[in-house]
């Protein structure tokens, strides 16, 4: 008998992927399964590699705006993104089941052209991902530069650092998966020992048993739950669309549903939940972090001990590449499924341009923490009743689609299983609309709230009533055409 074949280094896993040296060829369409050698550790790497930014940082600060005690908000942030998770380990599994992204996927429940809703969702939300990243991370840029260096603080400095981060982030999504892949490994390592050095730069000046102030609901249970779904769950929940950009190149053949579930949640909870509790930490040591007008990041390069404020500038900077070069990737690929005539890459520059625009309107806002906190709360609206609804298809499923019938839109095809009506599944899309209205209808957020939003004693519950009532539409649709196996 010959020799077992040698299993594949974990450069040759990366530079299979779109040939050594060159661009990644690959958008939406189907991975070939020679092209499919990353593993769940490879998902959960990128994961936290792209969470050890300012830009996740800066969460927990958010989460202490709401004027909770520091442990309670670490608490609710930390719950609601388990409850998130719930919803996001179909979406996980989905990638490594169809070999595509997401929302190509999701036309097995929604239809092959149902399925821009979730290309819709996803590109909204990454394009709220790279304007906020690249904000924070600019503004640590030249609140360094400015203390260290007497770098003055104007529009023209700060369009320098945003150019930078943006330049340098597109660069290497533009480049594809197998950069994404370097580039997170080295910021996990260097972003994890710089955060963890954070606590010992304002260790001494952080207050453990910070009790809040007023919390903004009035009530201590409305607004811990506040903090939980906005910061929380919805966190979870803005990338719901894009997990399955990373674990498409996992084959579910050769790596169990059991250890990328495990292990995938793992790494969304540590880079989620780790940067966030060292965010709301910090946030403590001075009373100037409680200013929602000026940015974290430049708070925090001026409240530094000059000795962390010099690592603060390759974090600042450095540290939000690995998060905005994902969500710039996760974006133009959602982009390329809505426009298939365009190329990845120039789907990816596209984006990269309009978020520049984002940017200084966010920076233009008189606080930003209420317009980032609504943001996402309001995507969040959107993207339960959806990852709801796949997640029940995937169960009547059991995790069983047909592949190449996924990409009959992107082939400018029609019919194949997942046809339905003219493309669409329209019980599914009815249950995700009605479950999304359903939500806003009854959404609080600091900046607004909607006509019916104290229907259970001030508690938001407008997430979980967007979830059941979605559910409760799709239920008994779930179990005829759409159930389709590969």
């Amino acid at each position: 008998m010959g020799a077992e074949p040698k299993a594949p280094s974990v450069q040759d896993r990366v530079d299979d992927v779109g040939g050594r040296g060159g661009i990644e060829r690959h958008g939406v369409d189907r991975i070939p399964d020679a092209e499919r050698t990353s593993s769940p550790g490879t998902f959960a790497m990128i994961f936290i590699g792209s969470s050890v930014g300012l830009g996740a940082v800066a969460f927990g600060w958010i989460g202490m705006g709401f004027g909770l005690g520091v442990w309670d908000t670490i608490a609710a942030i930390a719950v609601g993104t388990v409850v998130g998770q719930l919803l996001l380990v179909p979406l996980i599994l989905l990638g490594s089941r169809t070999a595509t992204n997401d929302a190509t996927a999701s036309g097995a429940t929604f239809g092959v052209r149902g399925r821009l809703i979730g290309s819709a969702i996803g590109l909204l939300s990454c394009l709220f991902s790279v304007a906020l990243t690249t904000w924070t991370s600019g503004s640590a840029g030249v609140a360094v530069a400015g203390r260290l260096l007497g770098t003055p603080d104007t529009a023209a400095t700060q369009a320098v650092a945003y150019a930078v981060v943006l330049a340098v982030s597109a660069a290497i999504a533009i480049w594809g998966y197998r950069w994404l892949v370097r580039a997170n490994v080295v910021l996990m390592t260097l972003g994890g020992l710089l955060l963890l050095l954070m606590l010992v730069a304002f260790g001494g000046a952080i207050d453990w048993g910070y009790a809040g102030s007023e919390p903004v609901l009035g009530s201590y249970l409305a607004t811990w739950l506040l903090v939980a779904t906005t910061i929380g769950v919805s966190g979870a929940l803005v990338v719901c669309t894009i997990v399955g950009d990373w674990t498409r190149y996992i084959r579910s053949d050769r790596h169990s549903t059991s250890s990328l579930a495990w292990i995938g949640s793992i790494g969304v909870f540590i880079g989620f939940v780790v940067p966030a509790a060292i965010g709301a930490l910090v946030s403590t040591s001075s009373p100037a972090f409680a200013d929602p007008s000026v940015p974290f990041a430049a708070t925090l390069a001026n409240e530094a001990p000059a000795w962390y404020a010099v690592l603060l500038l390759p974090l600042g900077v450095l540290g939000g590449v690995g998060l905005v070069a994902s969500s710039l990737y996760s974006a133009g690929l959602d982009l390329d499924a809505l426009v298939v005539r365009l190329t990845r890459p120039q789907t990816t520059t596209i984006i990269a341009v309009v978020a520049v625009i984002l940017i200084y309107l966010a920076v233009a806002s008189p606080n930003i923490i209420e317009v980032a906190s609504a943001a996402l709360l309001v995507m969040a609206e959107l993207a339960a009743p959806w990852a709801v609804i796949i997640g029940i298809n995937f169960l009547r499923t059991g995790g069983h689609y047909d592949p190449d019938d996924l990409q009959v839109f992107n082939r400018r095809e029609t019919g194949g299983r997942y046809w339905f009506t003219g493309g669409w599944n329209w019980p599914a899309t009815l249950a995700w609309a009605v479950g999304s209205i359903a939500g806003l209808l009854t959404i609080q957020t600091l900046s607004f709230t909607g006509p019916f939003s104290d229907i259970a004693g001030g508690v938001d519950i407008s997430l979980l009533l967007g979830a059941v009532v979605a559910a409760a539409i799709y239920l008994p649709f779930s179990g005829n055409r759409e159930v389709a196996r590969a």
